[in-house]
C-alpha cells in the first residue's frame, strides 16, 4: 500500500525522482485553466498541492485504502485549481480597478517574511531564493499579488450590516458546532480481526477476505454477524464487541482511528501488524454537550466567519460569471 500511495502522489503532483524507479509523468506543464487570458499550468497546480499532499500521506499512512487516498488527493487538486482560478480573478479585478501596491508595503511584507522564516538573516533568505531559482524581483511580485488579493478579499467579505446576527442564525451555528466541544466520553466499540496469513489461505486471499467483509457491511450486513462469522480474536463470540473504551484502552494508532469514527460507520481496512482489522462504533457514553450560552463567544466567531465567507463566495461567483474562464 505504501508504494501504491507514493505512486499516486507522484502522478498527482508531478514530482520526478530519477533514482526512485518511478516514471515521471509525461505531461509536465500542460494547461489546466485559462482565466481572462492568464494561464494556470500543471506546474502551478503541483506547487499548490505539494505540501498538502505530503502532510496527508504522512498523517494517513496505513489508515486509508489506496482508492480512498486517490479520491482524497484528487479532491485536494480540484480545490487547489479552484483557489488558483479565484486568485487570478481577484488579481484581474485589481488591475481593472487600476489598483497599485506602494513599494513600502511590499518591503514590509518581505521584511516580515525574512524575520519570521530566517530570523532576519537576509543573506540566508537570498541564498535560498537563489537555490530555488527565484529572483528577488519575482519574490516581490508574489508578495505584491498577495497584498492585492488580501485587500480585495477584505473589502468584499465585509458588507454593511453583515456583522449583525439573528437568534435563529446563532442557534443554527450552535447546532453545527456543539459536538466539537462535547466531552469525549467513551466509545462502545466493536472490532473484527483476521490474520494476514493462515495455514490454509495466502496473504492475498486474506486481504481479499477482509475487503469482502467490509463491502458486505457497507451493503447492509451487520457488523456483529460478520464478526461472529469471520473474526479470529477473543471478541468474535460477542459480535466483535470490545466494550466501552477510553483513550488508554488500545494502542495510540487504533485509538486515533476509533475516536475519529462516527457512530454507525465501519472503518477502512486497518493494517495492524500480523492482522487486518475493522472497527465499528455503536455509540458513545458519558458525553456532555455544552449549552449555547457556554460557547456563545465561539458561536459568534463562527457565524462571523460564515457570513464573511458567504459574502466572498457571492463576489467570486459574480467575478466568474463576468470573466472568461476555461478549464481543461
Amino acid at each position: 500500500m505504501k508504494k501504491r500511495l507514493f505512486c499516486i502522489y507522484l502522478g498527482l503532483v508531478a514530482i520526478a525522482l530519477p533514482q526512485s524507479g518511478f516514471a515521471a509523468p509525461t505531461e509536465l506543464n500542460g494547461l489546466k485553466a485559462v482565466v481572462n487570458g492568464e494561464p494556470i499550468t500543471q506546474v502551478d497546480l503541483n506547487e499548490a498541492v505539494r505540501t498538502q499532499v505530503q502532510m496527508y500521506l504522512m498523517k494517513n499512512k496505513g489508515m486509508v485504502s489506496a482508492s480512498q487516498a486517490e479520491r482524497d488527493i484528487r479532491k485536494m487538486e480540484e480545490n487547489a485549481l479552484n483557489d488558483l482560478i479565484d486568485r487570478k480573478l481577484i488579481l484581474s479585478e485589481f488591475k481593472t480597478m487600476g489598483g497599485e501596491i506602494q513599494p513600502k508595503y511590499i518591503d514590509e511584507a518581505v521584511d516580515r517574511f525574512v524575520k519570521g522564516r530566517f530570523g532576519g538573516d537576509r543573506d540566508k533568505f537570498l541564498k535560498q531564493l537563489s537555490e530555488q531559482g527565484i529572483t528577488l524581483n519575482q519574490f516581490r511580485e508574489v508578495q505584491r499579488d498577495q497584498i492585492a488579493v488580501q485587500a480585495l478579499q477584505g473589502r468584499h467579505s465585509s458588507r454593511p450590516g453583515s456583522n449583525f446576527s439573528l437568534p435563529h442564525e446563532r442557534r443554527e451555528v450552535y447546532n453545527e458546532i456543539k459536538n466539537e466541544f462535547a466531552s469525549e466520553g467513551k466509545l462502545k466499540l466493536r472490532m473484527l480481526s483476521i490474520p494476514k496469513v493462515t495455514q490454509f489461505n495466502s496473504a492475498s486471499e486474506q486481504e481479499a477476505l477482509i475487503k469482502s467483509v467490509r463491502t458486505k457491511i457497507l451493503k447492509g450486513s451487520s457488523f456483529s454477524s460478520m464478526a461472529k462469522e469471520h473474526s479470529k480474536d477473543s471478541f468474535a463470540s460477542k459480535g466483535g464487541y470490545v466494550g466501552e473504551i477510553g483513550r488508554s484502552t488500545l494502542n495510540a494508532r487504533l485509538t486515533q482511528i476509533a475516536y475519529s469514527l462516527p457512530s454507525g460507520k465501519v472503518s477502512e481496512v486497518i493494517d495492524d501488524g500480523p492482522s487486518w482489522r475493522l472497527m465499528y462504533v455503536d455509540g458513545r457514553t458519558g458525553q456532555k454537550v455544552p449549552s449555547q450560552k457556554e460557547i456563545e463567544d465561539e458561536v459568534e466567531k463562527r457565524l462571523a466567519v460564515k457570513k464573511r465567507q458567504a459574502n466572498m463566495d457571492s463576489w467570486l461567483k459574480k467575478l466568474r460569471r463576468d470573466a472568461n474562464v476555461r478549464i481543461f
